[in-house]
């Protein structure tokens, strides 16, 4: 056996002593870390099935737990373990059944038992409580015993709790139940029903119908961390359950979230967003009367501009997003680009961003907003330019837009604008020049619809040419340079004045006071002229620039990664090139 069984078998055989220390009521356990390494050792035995592990310790886990059930003082951390590892052993219907008979699993899993002892106050104990059930909820008898004691109300109460944990936990409980106990369609004229052994069909419809009352209520709630809280159980749901549940439980929620979608209130954008996009996953988005559609349009234009934009960014991930909802959101993530650039706004529905447009001007003349919403909106369209899943993608306009842009971020003003209070936020804002320089060279997919390679090399040699150009935007321009020269023809005029600009540009910056900038020019030497093997007029300039001189100079920099990178182009450069006249 390798070590680490060895040693799993080591603290297993210590377990009699353990047990015997853990069920004394006067110890103080100040850390509970060995307690759960101790639940890992025993869940692997029952996932590898070690019947003759579990028979042989079985007896001495069982004693420890009925000591547990009759003491009238335990330590909170002590309890917790005591209610995980009998759920943990009761997932086994073996053991399950050993433990019913014992009682244990009656006082374990009903708090009424042990409220005396004012333990549920405890976090930690009320965490444990929910961890022993979803161990053991794993088979027909286990459901019987959950619906028995009547659980289901106890967890619906821990929805609300402090604890993100415990709420976390309770609503991936509820989905499991929903789905151990809903019948099994397999077409629209035959369903197998569960095992005769799990609740029947009144109590399946008397379950569903509490847990849909409870999201229902709660989404009508005047508590804004009640609200929150139903929208994670609704997605929950919505994710994993199947059908009919997830279409009972849109129909019973879609009235509710279409008042919470006109509440002015940011803090339900992402909740509703994830409730969305579960929907947007599942049959119930191709039903009639679903107003699934209906209600992303909502979200689209009843938020703030930033939220809708984040919105917009979700719809556009979504697979089978209808092709109206798509122009819509296209036109939302790509405003506050268009607008700041005084851009032509060439939107699908111009009329209906007219609350955007009325709140973009006061919103971009503030710093904090300007910078998070234009990133905001750079971001999804170099997401969605990629994976090409804006409607229609205006590809000319928006290259021009964001050239406009990287121009404004280094100091100039390529245009008359009315737009004046954003031009300070933007200079130097090295988060919308990275941004920015990633949307361009996302936009080299569509080589074919660009007509603007000259004024994208330019301004990508503009910040080349820039001293204050942080380290990050160097290496993205890099980058951006080498995805832009891949569709530029090498015989043209504009390649040959890049190339000959960049070697000169980077002779420089392989003498940059910072280690970066000459790590990073290195490595983009490197790429280039990996890039460009055999091309004879690249070889020329490269001959001609002087720069293999250079690259030897770097072999004797102070920083390692510049030295090892200078090797690394040099071997490049010997893969590629015959250089030995160039070295003598």
């Amino acid at each position: 056996p390798s070590s680490y069984q060895t040693m799993e078998s080591d603290c297993l055989n210590l377990l009699p002593s353990v047990c015997e220390v853990l069920a004394d009521s006067k110890l103080l356990l100040h850390d509970d870390t060995s307690l759960e390494k101790l639940l890992d050792c025993l869940k692997d035995l029952i996932v590898q099935n070690d019947r003759q592990s579990l028979i042989q310790y079985l007896p001495y886990l069982l004693q420890f737990l009925q000591k547990i059930t009759k003491s009238q003082t335990v330590e909170p951390s002590i309890f917790s373990f005591s209610l995980k590892l009998a759920g943990l052993l009761a997932s086994t219907e073996h053991s399950f059944i050993l433990l019913q008979e014992r009682g244990v699993l009656e006082y374990m899993f009903q708090p009424d038992r042990w409220h005396v002892l004012e333990l549920w106050q405890n976090s930690s104990v009320r965490y444990g409580w929910l961890q022993g059930l979803w161990n053991m909820l794993q088979h027909p008898p286990s459901i019987n015993l959950f619906f028995k004691n009547g659980s289901i109300k106890m967890i619906l109460h821990l929805q609300n709790d402090k604890g993100l944990f415990i709420m976390s936990l309770s609503s991936q409980i509820l989905a499991h139940i929903l789905n151990s106990i809903t019948p099994v369609v397999l077409s629209n004229f035959t369903k197998i029903e569960t095992p005769n052994c799990c609740p029947n069909s009144t109590e399946f419809d008397s379950v569903t119908k509490e847990i849909m009352t409870h999201v229902a209520t709660s989404l009508a709630s005047k508590e804004q961390a009640v609200i929150i809280q139903a929208l994670k159980l609704l997605a929950t749901i919505l994710t994993q359950c199947r059908e009919p549940l997830k279409s009972m439980f849109w129909k019973h929620a879609v009235e509710p979230l279409e008042a919470l979608a006109n509440v002015k209130d940011g803090s339900f954008t992402l909740p509703i967003t994830a409730v969305l996009q579960a929907v947007a996953r599942s049959p119930v988005l191709f039903q009639p009367d679903c107003r699934v559609e209906t209600l992303m349009d909502l979200m689209l234009f009843s938020r703030c501009t930033i939220e809708s934009v984040k919105f917009a960014g979700s719809i556009l991930q979504m697979e089978n997003c209808p092709e109206v909802l798509k122009c819509k959101a296209t036109d939302v993530v790509l405003l506050p680009l268009l607008y700041a650039t005084a851009s032509p706004l060439q939107l699908h529905e111009l009329d209906k961003l007219n609350v955007h447009i009325s709140q973009l001007e006061k919103q971009l003349s503030q710093k904090a907003f300007c910078v998070c919403l234009l990133t905001q909106s750079l971001y999804n369209i170099a997401e969605h330019v990629c994976k090409k899943s804006l409607a229609h993608i205006p590809v000319q306009l928006i290259a021009s837009s964001v050239i406009r842009l990287l121009k404004i971020c280094i100091g100039h003003r390529p245009f008359a604008s009315p737009n004046v209070d954003v031009f300070p936020h933007l200079i130097g804002c090295y988060k919308i020049q990275q941004c920015s320089i990633d949307l361009l060279g996302n936009l080299t997919v569509y080589a074919e619809s660009i007509d603007l390679l000259q004024e994208a090399f330019t301004v990508l040699l503009q910040y080349l040419q820039c001293p204050d150009s942080q380290t990050t935007v160097l290496k993205k321009t890099h980058h951006t340079i080498l995805k832009w020269l891949s569709i530029c023809s090498p015989s043209s005029d504009i390649w040959n004045t890049v190339i000959h600009e960049l070697f000169q540009l980077m002779k420089k910056h392989v003498c940059d006071g910072r280690w970066e900038v000459r790590d990073s020019t290195l490595e983009f030497i490197t790429q280039l002229i990996a890039n460009l093997k055999g091309n004879g007029k690249y070889n020329e300039t490269l001959h001609s620039s002087d720069m293999i001189s250079v690259l030897f100079t770097s072999l004797s920099d102070p920083e390692d990664y510049v030295q090892a990178s200078a090797v690394a182009a040099l071997g490049q450069v010997v893969a590629a090139y015959d250089v030995c006249n160039n070295v003598q």
